[in-house]
């Protein structure tokens, strides 16, 4: 049975108020239209719901029964759409932001500080984790965005879209180390700290050697590019990573001379194509690309 919501909102109206003078007032409506639908439901549920007297309109039995259903769906419809508008007015909501640790500090940082004090109610969760499982992740919805560096990903159901640069390049301490470093076949003559090979940044890197006809030999991998810049400051050796963080973390730490062979990364932010972006997450990417 296809009967048109308005014919129960109308039908609730008048069972409600008991009287077509109000339930005029209050649908705005005009009393023969209430009549006229009245009397259309009735004939598409094959039954009566009023008996008209000069009191007023009093339900029948079976009206009386459908009342009460109907009252409860219209509340129900009535409470979706109040907390739908909850979501649009951002007073309640939630974000899910795959995102490595590194740039959570340097991407990601600021723009939650700024957000969270406009919109305190929306509550914001940061995955951090390889890129390749926060993609994964984000293709089965859970997750509302990526944000990750630059890599040879290639999905055609996302969307991808370029929201900063950083700096790379080697780090070494000045107290352990001097930068005799000319070419790329150098630096294996010192002892390299680099990410693991599934990283983004290792896959980089490696491409980047590859193209100077060089296989780079670390003599440290590690998950995580603060890791990288804590072993550098204590003298391990050198390392490659984003310059920004190493800075913010250490001003005594520095580049070598051959970071100016060394292109610049991408930072992109992917959202599924077939998932809608809530109304939180649509108003947080805003407030990450002015940051």
């Amino acid at each position: 049975m296809n009967i048109d919501l308005e014919l129960y909102k109308v039908f609730y109206t008048v069972a409600k108020n008991k009287h077509m003078t109000k339930s005029s007032e209050e649908l705005h409506i005009s009393q023969p239209a209430i009549s006229q639908s009245i009397k259309k439901l009735e004939e598409q549920l094959g039954g009566t719901l009023f008996l008209r007297s000069n009191k007023g309109m009093e339900l029948t039995e079976e009206g009386k029964m459908f009342y009460e259903y109907i009252k409860g769906a219209l509340e129900l419809i009535n409470n979706a759409e109040n907390e739908f508008t909850s979501f649009k007015d951002l007073t309640k909501g939630e974000i899910k932001i795959g995102c490595s640790t590194t740039l959570t500090k340097l991407v990601l940082i600021d723009a939650i500080n700024k957000f969270n004090k406009d919109y305190p109610n929306i509550n914001i969760i940061v995955n951090n984790d390889l890129t390749s499982n926060l993609i994964n992740d984000l293709k089965l919805g859970k997750l509302d965005f990526v944000i990750f560096n630059e890599s040879n990903i290639k999905e055609t159901n996302l969307n991808l879209t370029k929201i900063k640069e950083l700096k790379q390049g080697f780090i070494y301490n000045p107290f352990f180390y001097k930068d005799n470093i000319n070419s790329f076949n150098d630096l294996n003559n010192y002892p390299l700290i680099l990410q693991k090979e599934e990283s983004n940044s290792r896959k980089l890197l490696d491409y980047i050697a590859l193209n100077n006809n060089i296989k780079l030999i670390p003599k440290m991998e590690v998950v995580s590019q603060e890791l990288i810049i804590e072993f550098v400051n204590i003298g391990l050796g050198i390392g490659f990573t984003i310059i920004d963080l190493a800075k913010r973390n250490y001003n005594n730490l520095e580049e070598l001379k051959i970071n100016k062979k060394i292109p610049n990364i991408n930072v992109y932010l992917a959202t599924n194509k077939s998932i809608l972006p809530t109304f939180a997450s649509k108003t947080f990417i805003k407030y990450l690309n002015r940051c």
